[in-house]
């Protein structure tokens, strides 16, 4: 008797009927991907879902009538009220539900199509996975793209403090598909001022200005922000310059204070000196062993007095100087806040020398190799000496 061969979807006679194939289809379905077919009324919205847009939901239900439904949607099982809640497919779901019920009943007779997520996901990992299930059906904006990272940052730094993971930006490069390095580009871009900010989500400058820029503090963004607006983009050099001046005011800062916790460190100190000597001072006016005679208690009072005295004028010289020191910033702060016109055309104008120098610099080996070159030719040879004579006049006048 001859051996009969049978595959997945036939029978003896040939290919199962439609009902008996999509039975099968069926049943692999729910064993492999936990399926199953869920009446739109089992199913609610996700709130966290308010975040992405709910547009062109009449033109995906024309589209899930004429094509199917293309993506399940994914679905977590509330135990409490019986209920399933979207993780993924919230636009599909709103687009099935706009459908007339006759729609509804021929295209999805045993329900809406769904996988079911584990049900023991806490709800960071919820959150999680319906950030990246977005992500993954979704062209989003540049806004969308940001609020991801960020919101991510957060549910992945309550995660790292139960221990649960150690590298945050790797985290969430994996979830939205993208390179830790540009997850980390998405997070300081969130340190713009809000200007800029608004630049980046109208594609007004790009993610990679927006790492540069980010990392700069307030008053050097308020600058870029002025030369964008006056000249609609900003060169490099231009930015390297300004870069430069943020760095140095930086450093300003940073020995501001530096001199700041030493005169209040010394401050502290001094008052610290002056509750001990008050204590003394206390101590031997009230001491009345016989042993100190009253000119010994005199003397070791006005004694003590004078070191407080000496103590408090001390500590009203630095508390001046800390004051001197506040006030100093204060007005460096002051100045730096308004952009003139004058401190815009200076920072262009430093950027074009650099440019300049640059370009001088890089050009100079060529001159030097080809000097063979420049001595056999006469004119060549004149134009160096006149760029020389013009470089030591320069140089004198500096």
């Amino acid at each position: 008797m001859a051996k009969k061969s049978f595959s997945a979807g036939t029978t003896k006679s040939g290919v199962l009927n439609n009902d008996g194939g999509e039975k099968l289809r069926e049943i692999q379905a729910k064993a492999q991907y936990n399926f199953k077919y869920i009446p739109k009324e089992k199913i609610i919205p996700n709130p966290k879902n308010e975040q992405y847009s709910q547009d062109g939901i009449e033109a995906l239900k024309e589209s899930i009538l004429v094509n199917g439904l293309r993506h399940n949607l994914s679905v977590l099982y509330d135990a409490e009220t019986d209920l399933y809640r979207l993780i993924s497919g919230e636009r599909r779901y709103h687009a099935i539900c706009q459908m007339t019920d006759k729609e509804y009943r021929d295209n999805f007779p045993a329900g809406i199509p769904c996988k079911v997520e584990k049900s023991d996901v806490n709800a960071i990992d919820e959150e999680i996975m319906l950030i990246s299930a977005n992500h993954d059906v979704r062209e989003s904006s540049m806004e969308v793209k940001r609020w991801e990272v960020s919101r991510l940052l957060e549910l992945y730094e309550a995660k790292k403090l139960k221990g649960e993971i150690k590298n945050i930006h790797a985290e969430i490069a994996n979830q939205l598909n993208i390179s830790e390095r540009q997850a980390r580009k998405y997070t300081t871009a969130e340190k713009l001022i809000p200007e800029l900010s608004e630049l980046l989500n109208s594609n007004g400058i790009d993610l990679n200005q927006a790492d540069k820029f980010g990392k700069l503090d307030e008053d050097a963004q308020k600058t870029i922000l002025s030369i964008i607006q006056k000249n609609g983009t900003i060169e490099n050099a231009e930015f390297q310059s300004i870069k430069k001046l943020s760095e140095e005011r930086a450093d300003e800062a940073r020995e501001y204070k530096k001199q700041l916790d030493s005169a209040t460190k010394e401050i502290e100190d001094k008052e610290q000196t002056i509750r001990l000597l008050e204590q003394k001072i206390s101590s031997i006016q009230q001491n009345d062993k016989p042993s100190n005679t009253e000119q010994d208690k005199d003397d070791m009072v006005k004694f003590a007095m004078l070191a407080k005295e000496k103590a408090e004028k001390e500590k009203a010289k630095m508390e001046a100087q800390v004051e001197k020191l506040k006030q100093q910033q204060k007005e460096k702060e002051q100045r730096q806040t308004s952009i003139s016109d004058s401190e815009l055309k200076r920072i262009n104008s430093i950027a074009k020398l650099e440019q300049s120098l640059t370009l001088l610099e890089n050009n100079f080996d060529i001159l030097k190799n080809n000097k063979s070159v420049i001595k056999n030719d006469a004119e060549l040879k004149i134009r160096v000496e006149i760029l020389k004579d013009r470089l030591v006049d320069l140089i004198d006048n500096l």
